[in-house]
């Protein structure tokens, strides 16, 4: 493992704990509360997290579960959450982000450098950048 991702780790973790301390004795009925129509509930801000922190272990080529509520589009980078479409439970989402979180950080340590040495596949600033360089 390149100890290129020692900080990717901690801040990972770090992400994690923030996420759990976040969601601690949150309810549906708090979950699925929003302050406006134009902000997003809680619920969906934490599928959105969970998708993404799904994304990055399949980037990494870490095999994590499939997500338990399928193919949810509202909780897609840069979509727009349809307030009428049900979301999973605040439960079902955590125990998800739990799940994916275990394997992630399980295999990390295992990522070779010709998968972190491969061309982003996401526009990020610099010369070239790799999949090293979306640890910032």
């Amino acid at each position: 493992m390149s100890h290129s991702l020692d900080a990717a780790m901690s801040i990972l973790g770090y992400n994690g704990w923030l996420f759990q301390t976040a969601v601690k004795d949150v309810g549906d009925s708090e979950a699925s509360y929003r302050v406006n129509d134009r902000t997003n509930s809680f619920d969906r801000l934490a599928g959105h997290v969970t998708v993404c922190r799904h994304g990055t272990a399949g980037l990494l080529g870490i095999a994590v579960p499939d997500l338990p509520w399928g193919p949810f589009a509202e909780f897609g980078v840069g979509t727009q959450f349809d307030p009428e479409r049900p979301c999973p439970s605040i439960n079902d989402i955590v125990s998800a982000f739990d799940s994916v979180t275990a394997k992630l950080m399980a295999g990390i340590t295992n990522v070779p450098d010709e998968v972190l040495d491969a061309p982003s596949p996401f526009e990020i600033p610099g010369e070239d950048p790799t999949v090293r360089d979306l640890r910032a």
